[in-house]
């Protein structure tokens, strides 16, 4: 068995967060030792809820060298066998850190497209300080590869994982707290609200929608005023539903008749995904890994649309759809069907484990991990 040590340096508890605290909780369940390390309330809370064992450690900006030195003599004191840094603006002081510590494995997790080692601080950490790098969708394996001159390698693509979301009360429970009949046609999303998930091209597409069509947001965020001020100002705010942080998704899934992603960037939704596992059916702007979750083979329905960013565009699906309730069971079939088929939870924890052991090795040379899942 493995002792891991994470660091997850992000101030909000969004995909990315939920992502890796489920895959550390995956491999501690496993009987590895996880420690993670995060300065923020906003993820120790819901770590610890998933039984980690967590600690409050500080990676600042790009010259805050004493948190490197701090992060060194935390991991002297574990000795871990590897650590993995979650964070993409840690990995300079969090890769820095760990080698001073003479950490036997460092390994980057990657989960946004646009996180590239296009400046040469980037490059410099991933080609010296890093070991194997995780990517959670394989369309963007190559660029990350191109962008940093990396050896193939040393670069892994391994596509989240997900389980069917929890159900923890009855069927249309959600709908009936909101007053909604079990009827009503509802659109809906879980995100954080902020400027990335472009939450306001959904309210922006129910205002073209029929008056009877409701829209569920379940999250929260800096941009939650501002959405509200759209839909009162498009005559909508009595039909936008927002719940806060919720979770209960899978409560929250089933009150749903689409899922809608619309965000400018992603690495790989993982709400997205659990709303495939629960058999909703999905609308999706063309971000990473939405190509990777929605492919079929010929002749076979598919789990969702894709469509443009146009809000227009995203309304003319989603009507399609709320009109077509035996393509949204056979969508809702699909998306389970693929989810438990291609993005199966405990597979992702055995191509983790597997990159993991690898830049583990005791000789201390290089690591060079098997393919991953996406590859």
């Amino acid at each position: 068995m493995m002792y891991i040590v994470a660091h997850i340096g992000a101030d909000a508890y969004g995909g990315a967060e939920k992502a890796t605290v489920l895959l550390l909780a995956g491999l501690r369940a496993r009987g590895h030792r996880v420690l993670l390390y995060s300065p923020h309330e906003r993820v120790q809370r819901p770590a610890e809820a998933a039984g980690l064992e967590v600690r409050s450690l500080h990676l600042g900006g790009d010259i805050a060298l004493h948190d490197t030195f701090r992060f060194a003599a935390a991991l002297r004191r574990e000795r871990p066998d590897v650590v993995l840094l979650a964070t993409w603006r840690k990995v300079w002081l969090g890769g820095l850190g760990a080698r001073l510590a003479r950490v036997p494995g460092v390994v980057a997790r990657v989960g946004l497209s646009t996180d590239l080692p296009t400046t040469a601080k980037y490059r410099l950490s991933v080609r010296r300080l890093i070991d194997a790098v995780v990517v959670n969708a394989a369309e963007y394996r190559e660029p990350f590869i191109a962008a940093g001159g990396l050896d193939p390698a040393r670069v892994v693509a391994i596509p989240n994982g997900v389980r069917v979301p929890e159900r923890r009360a009855e069927p249309g429970s959600v709908r009936r707290s909101l007053g909604l009949a079990p009827d009503t046609k509802v659109v809906g999303a879980v995100a954080r609200l902020t400027p990335q998930k472009r939450l306001d091209r959904l309210i922006a597409a129910l205002a073209a929608l029929p008056a009877d069509v409701h829209c569920v947001l379940a999250g929260d965020g800096r941009s939650r005023a501002e959405l509200e001020a759209q839909a009162a100002a498009l005559g909508v705010r009595e039909r936008v539903h927002f719940l806060g942080y919720r979770t209960d998704i899978g409560d929250v899934l089933d009150a749903f008749d689409v899922f809608v992603l619309c965000s400018d960037k992603e690495g790989f939704a993982s709400a997205m995904l659990e709303a495939m596992a629960a058999g909703v059916p999905v609308v999706c702007t063309p971000v990473s890994g939405v190509a990777e979750a929605l492919g079929t083979e010929p002749g076979e329905e598919a789990p969702g649309v894709v469509v443009d960013f146009d809000p227009g565009a995203i309304a003319d699906a989603l009507g399609r759809l709320l009109s077509d309730p035996d393509r949204r069971r056979a969508m809702g079939a699909a998306g389970a069907r693929r989810a438990r088929q291609r993005f199966d939870f405990e597979d992702m924890l055995d191509a983790y484990e597997a990159v993991l052991r690898a830049a583990a090795r005791p000789d201390g040379r290089r690591a060079r991990p098997e393919p991953g899942l996406g590859e």
